[in-house]
């Protein structure tokens, strides 16, 4: 059976709330609506930068209990646009910058905890790990950036012996160059050289938006427009093993002109509207090996993941993937929301939508055994 899990920021945000259900609110991994309310719990001064153009350009205070009422993505839209029309502002370019830097910071900062060894038996590792026992070839297709997924799978050895680093993330993989951290107390992720892996039942993560893991070096300190403009073009991308980013890294390489150090910067394409600008070849190979996975899969499963209306281009992947697909009997959603299958419905109308308001839910009443 080939399986599609399709995740999104609530997905992880269930494992976060699976160990503090009431406590450590700044922990929480941010949805849309609650990306500034964290910022604010975490205490994170918003950058001068970033503060003018608000002032600037919306004629606003950028106090925290201002921004609380406002979704990232609609912060996002105005900034980016601001960024792409007055291409020599320089107000607009570093808030623009600053406020990349400062989604990335929150990410790693609330998701780090989750990658660590002990946070075991979580919903997401849960769901994988059944799947993955019905499944011969086990396909997750994401919009997160964090590394919640790799570590789920890392700490489960029934999984990891079908999947490793540098060969799990479909096509994609064959452009990575893998670097390693200096520190060797550092833990990582497995690689496909430890000769611990079996792919012939599969498990591949498609990271359509790119990862904290992913990375290309800067010429600079700081990424100029034009890298900002086009994602980065279509410079080597390097794959860090680390099972957690914990700051923005550096990397240093020994040539015979002496020794190197670049500024790294993650291949993320962050929640902005003109996201397909900003995706290079390589991420059009994940989005590639994404509808092949919709068009072939058996059964399809949507795990925290809403399909946001503004995301034109992955309604239609999975519209025209469901639609072409001769398998699937039928789409199953997970997720607090029932508006949520409504939206599912949308995009595969000739499918019924069987929604779960939770896993546990899902998983006594189904767990991928009916065909």
């Amino acid at each position: 059976m080939n399986t599609c899990l399709v995740m999104g920021a609530g997905a992880t945000l269930a494992n976060a709330m699976h160990f503090h259900k009431q406590r450590f609110r700044d922990q929480r991994p941010p949805l849309d609506t609650t990306f500034f309310e964290t910022v604010d719990a975490r205490k994170i001064a918003l950058s001068q930068w970033i503060r003018s153009y608000f002032e600037q350009y919306l004629g606003l205070d950028p106090i925290q209990t201002t921004l609380r009422e406002y979704r990232m993505e609609e912060v996002f839209k105005d900034v980016s646009y601001d960024f792409r029309e007055t291409p020599g502002d320089k107000v607009a370019l570093n808030a623009y910058i600053d406020l990349v830097d400062l989604y990335l910071r929150v990410l790693r900062e609330t998701t780090n905890w989750l990658c660590e060894p002990q946070r075991k038996y979580a919903p997401m590792g849960k769901l994988l790990d059944v799947a993955a026992k019905q499944a011969d070839d086990l396909t997750i297709v994401t919009f997160n950036h964090d590394l919640v997924i790799e570590n789920e799978i890392e700490r489960r050895p029934r999984l990891r012996e079908r999947w490793c680093l540098d060969q799990g993330y479909g096509s994609v993989s064959n452009d990575f160059e893998l670097i390693y951290p200096h520190d060797k107390s550092i833990r990582q992720l497995r690689i496909h050289d430890a000769g611990k892996c079996d792919h012939s039942r599969p498990i591949r993560i498609l990271k359509l938006h790119g990862s904290l893991n992913w990375t290309v070096r800067l010429n600079g300190t700081r990424p100029t427009a034009h890298f900002l403009r086009t994602g980065g073009g279509n410079r080597n991308i390097l794959l860090s093993t680390r099972q957690a980013i914990e700051s923005r890294m550096s990397f240093v390489r020994q040539t015979g002109s002496g020794r190197h150090r670049w500024t790294l910067w993650p291949v993320v394409v962050p929640p902005v509207y003109a996201k397909q600008s900003m995706r290079g070849e390589v991420l059009q190979k994940a989005w590639d090996d994404a509808r092949a996975a919709i068009e072939g899969a058996d059964r399809i499963l949507f795990f925290g993941y809403s399909l946001p209306e503004l995301d034109v281009e992955a309604e239609k992947v999975f519209e025209r993937g469901l639609l072409r697909n001769q398998s699937l009997r039928w789409v199953d959603v997970v997720n607090p929301a029932a508006s949520t299958a409504g939206r599912i419905a949308q995009v595969s109308p000739s499918l019924p939508v069987r929604w779960y308001p939770s896993l546990e839910k899902f998983l006594s009443e189904d767990s991928f055994e009916q065909t």
